[in-house]
């Protein structure tokens, strides 16, 4: 089955869709800067080099919402194809959240194992 072109939204959903990837836009912008900020930080005084990894994660993200914002406007400008441009805005959103679930999984997990390594060294030192 083709992919349709075009989706017949109103000029109020189109306006939304817009200021959806505006926004989009700048919150991809601020993660960049973030990333930026971080791998300035490694280069520091301290030569913090953890904050690579959140530069890479901050980087990623931002590259990955700007894109999606980038789909999602052309969804609302253009007339070329539209399910195609939100399959691929749906596709950049996913990445976006599963790094974001797998990041707040891998936190509980380290929350549980440094909690229980707590409460075995305190009984140990009984």
């Amino acid at each position: 089955m083709e992919p349709l072109n075009r989706i017949p939204f109103t000029a109020q959903s189109e306006a939304s869709i817009v200021a959806l990837s505006k926004w989009m836009r700048v919150a991809a912008a601020v993660g960049i800067l973030s990333a930026a900020g971080r791998i300035i930080s490694v280069f520091g005084p301290h030569h913090d080099f953890g904050q690579l990894i959140g530069a890479v994660i901050s980087l990623l993200m931002g590259i990955w919402t700007y894109q999606a914002a980038d789909a999602f406007n052309r969804v609302a400008t253009t007339d070329t194809a539209d399910q195609s441009y939100l399959m691929k805005g749906f596709t950049l959103l996913r990445r976006v959240f599963l790094l974001q679930a797998i990041l707040v999984f891998a936190t509980l997990a380290l929350l549980v194992v440094v909690m229980l390594a707590a409460a075995a060294f305190m009984m140990w030192q009984r």
